[in-house]
C-alpha cells in the first residue's frame, strides 16, 4: 500500500503543478482577451494555402485600380488639349465661344463670391474625358484658379441645381 501512495503523491502533484502554471489564476496575465477575436471566441490561425495570395495579385483589378492616380501617374500626361498644337485660326477665345454656342455650357456667373458655370444639354452627351477637357479650357482661359477662387460651382441648365463642383484636381459631379 505504501508503494501505491508513493507513486501516485508525485503524479498528483505533477498535475497539479501544471493546472496551477496553464490556470488564469496563478498565471500574470494582464489582457484576457490575448488569441481572441471580437466574438470572444478563440482566434483561428489557416493554413497559408487558404490565405496566400496568388502571383498575379498585384495585377487585379481590386489591386492595381484601386487608386490610378497615384499608382499610375503618367497613364494622363497628354491627355489634356494643347491650343499650340491647333490650327492657327483656332485659339482658346474661339473655342470657348463655340462651346457656348454649342450649348456645352449655357452661362458663367458669380453666386456668393463663387464662380459657377451652367452646364448646357450638349454637355451631358460629352464623354467624361471631353466634359473634363473643356471645362479646364473653360478656366483656364478666365483664369479662375489664378484669380485665387478654389473651386467652380457646376449648375444645371434645367433644373437649376448644383450637379457638381471643378476643382485644380479635377471634375467632381454628384
Amino acid at each position: 500500500m505504501a508503494l501505491k501512495y508513493k507513486v501516485v503523491i508525485p503524479v498528483f502533484m505533477g498535475l497539479l503543478a501544471s493546472v496551477a502554471a496553464i490556470s488564469p489564476a496563478f498565471a500574470e496575465e494582464p489582457d484576457r482577451t490575448a488569441d481572441r477575436a471580437v466574438s470572444g471566441l478563440p482566434h483561428f490561425s489557416y493554413p497559408d494555402y487558404i490565405t496566400a495570395k496568388p502571383d498575379h495579385y498585384q495585377f487585379s483589378a481590386r489591386v492595381s485600380n484601386s487608386d490610378p492616380l497615384t499608382q499610375h501617374p503618367n497613364q494622363w500626361d497628354g491627355q489634356d488639349w494643347d491650343p499650340s498644337k491647333w490650327p492657327a485660326g483656332w485659339t482658346p477665345q474661339i473655342a470657348v465661344q463655340k462651346f457656348f454656342k454649342a450649348r456645352i455650357f449655357t452661362r458663367r456667373y458669380m453666386r456668393y463670391d463663387m464662380p459657377v458655370v451652367e452646364l448646357g444639354p450638349t454637355f451631358y452627351k460629352l464623354s467624361d474625358l471631353d466634359q473634363r477637357r473643356t471645362l479646364k479650357l473653360l478656366t483656364d482661359q478666365a483664369n479662375v484658379f489664378g484669380q485665387g477662387y478654389k473651386a467652380v460651382d457646376l449648375v444645371d441648365w434645367y433644373t437649376h441645381d448644383s450637379v457638381g463642383v471643378y476643382t485644380a484636381k479635377g471634375m467632381f459631379l454628384n
